[in-house]
């Protein structure tokens, strides 16, 4: 099960959909292969590739592998050849979750517009996979203008956020610089290697399918940089396939910098997310929120920005016996030590 990177891809692309999403094409795959922690699972018939599961691997503190999908990618799971039956296709997936280690915890978040996304949920379960979903919301561009819908109060922030907000380009290296800065400043780390981003965002961007814009405030002139904040308030950037514009990174200006600009203003995020979701309708594409992780984020999708229609993502997620009891005994930990937290007491 090595870190293969992946030569073959280019005549397995041959064989499948040209519309995989933009998380699971050859480019991508091959910039995020290039970190030691990568691995491919790959199914030969007939002398070419039939199908392939690319994943990252790592051993958590018992020494168990915990694998997922590739950094930065918030859809992966299996990707098959469309030139054959379902039968072999269900064949070859079996095959593919055969060569998974039994002796580590794997999760996947899968496509469920996939035409054979039917079979990956049937070839989980049948590995011993538990399968919940993932909420994602989405815009067609038959649904109309985003800000039309909205009441009269969610129309007069972004109005008002118009004003006060210029929405710039900015380059792959800027807007990591902006990320890896707001994510020190409130004492947190990237949950995905950095040192991968600006390539996949340059690449993306070289390929025509990824745009990263900023939020800079008006009282700024055009060339105004101002520390490592770089002037802005916030910053997003969407990647889009041949189907869907994806909302994927995001990141926001904290009111804790102490490099003397003002509060940011607070709809920075949410007007670069309608910029996207304009751009969006423009390519006649739909827009995916890209998934639901927090309840903050449900309340900006469907309370503020108006999408309504859901669409469920499959989560497949195995577990071992050994993990299972770690995290219940750490569980168990937290909880008895909690009270002794707040009563400030330390125990002997």
């Amino acid at each position: 099960m090595g870190a293969d990177r992946v030569p073959y891809l280019s005549a397995f692309s041959e064989y499948i959909r040209q519309d995989v999403p933009v998380f699971k094409q050859d480019w991508w795959l091959d910039i995020v292969s290039r970190s030691s922690n990568y691995r491919e699972l790959k199914v030969s018939r007939k002398g070419k590739i039939a199908g392939r599961l690319a994943f990252v691997a790592a051993r958590n503190r018992l020494g168990l592998v915990y694998g997922h999908d590739p950094y930065w990618s918030h859809l992966g799971g299996p990707i098959l050849a469309e030139d054959m039956n379902r039968f072999e296709q269900a064949e070859v997936l079996g095959l593919l979750l055969d060569q998974l280690p039994r002796w580590g915890s794997f999760s996947f978040v899968c496509d469920p517009s996939m035409s054979y996304a039917d079979l990956v949920r049937n070839s989980f379960r049948e590995a011993g996979f538990e399968h919940s979903t993932q909420t994602t919301y989405l815009q067609f561009p038959e649904d109309g203008d985003a800000l039309n819908t909205r009441d009269s109060k969610h129309r007069g922030h972004f109005k008002r956020a118009a004003k006060s907000l210029a929405c710039v380009d900015v380059g792959a290296s800027e807007f990591v610089r902006f990320f890896e800065t707001n994510l020190k400043t409130k004492g947190e780390t990237s949950y995905a290697p950095l040192a991968m981003l600006p390539h996949l965002i340059e690449e993306a961007m070289r390929q025509g399918c990824a745009r990263a814009i900023a939020a800079k405030p008006n009282y700024l002139d055009g060339s105004a940089r101002h520390g490592t904040h770089l002037g802005y308030d916030a910053a997003i950037v969407y990647l889009w396939d041949s189907c869907r514009c994806y909302y994927w990174l995001s990141t926001r200006r904290t009111a804790l910098d102490s490099e003397g600009l003002p509060k940011p203003h607070p709809d920075a995020v949410k007007f670069l997310v309608l910029k996207a979701m304009e751009h969006a309708r423009a390519m006649n594409l739909v827009f995916d929120a890209d998934g639901v992780a927090t309840p903050g984020a449900d309340h900006l999708y469907r309370n503020i920005l108006g999408l309504r229609k859901e669409e469920r993502r499959d989560v497949f997620q195995r577990v071992h016996t050994l993990e299972r009891l770690y995290r219940k005994s750490r569980q168990g930990f937290l909880l008895s030590v909690s009270p002794l937290r707040q009563k400030r007491i330390v125990p002997l």
